[in-house]
């Protein structure tokens, strides 16, 4: 493959790595390309964005507290697929999250949060020329904490649009006594890439 042509690959998906909010997933070892295109185009197609909580119904418990990733490097997940001239890009990004959650008035709760580890991998195939594969980067060590406004519907969250630490987006999910999920869009310059959160109370 002409060099010329492998430093334009390797340029856009650093590029596009280096404005995405937040984190990608990868392997330990890095997988093979088709495997990683499918891994992405599947989990985009699977997951699905819940509406924003109905009414404002009393919070079924409380929220208050330190709640972080259920499952260390993955707290958040996100893909993307994009179409670039002539081929496309697909990227994939977690990283844990921490969220102090201080007070709940009413149907609002307020706190912190603050993006740790967040990695990021890609490829780019542009047919008849090839696939060039980005490996696991570092894209934010820690974002430090940054406040936060959740809408609190019964077990329902909306976390709203922010932006906050670098990252913009917006997170939508419910909760239990000791666990929360849900989804979460981020923005790049290239479009949104979406995923899932998942994070477990820890006082």
């Amino acid at each position: 493959m002409n060099k010329t042509v492998v430093a334009r690959l390797v340029g856009v998906i650093v590029g596009l790595t280096l404005v995405a909010a937040v984190g990608v997933y990868a392997y330990k070892e890095a997988p093979k390309a088709t495997k990683f295109i499918d891994m992405v185009t599947q989990k985009i197609n699977s997951i699905i964005t819940p509406g924003a909580p109905i009414g404002n119904l009393t919070p079924t418990r409380d929220l208050r507290g330190r709640w972080t990733s259920s499952l260390q490097g993955k707290g958040l997940q996100l893909y993307g697929s994009f179409s670039i001239e002539g081929g496309t890009v697909e990227v994939y990004e977690d990283g844990d999250i921490e969220l102090v959650i201080e007070s709940v008035d009413g149907n609002t709760a307020t706190g912190e949060i603050r993006w740790i580890n967040l990695y990021g991998s890609g490829s780019t195939t542009i047919p008849e020329v090839g696939t060039v594969s980005m490996p696991r980067t570092l894209l934010v060590q820690d974002s430090g904490y940054c406040p936060i406004t959740i809408r609190v519907s019964g077990s329902r969250l909306d976390f709203g649009s922010f932006s906050t630490g670098g990252v913009s987006g917006s997170m939508q999910g419910s909760y239990t006594t000791d666990l929360m999920s849900g989804t979460m869009t981020a923005q790049t310059e290239y479009g949104p890439i979406k995923g899932e959160f998942h994070l477990m109370r820890q006082e």
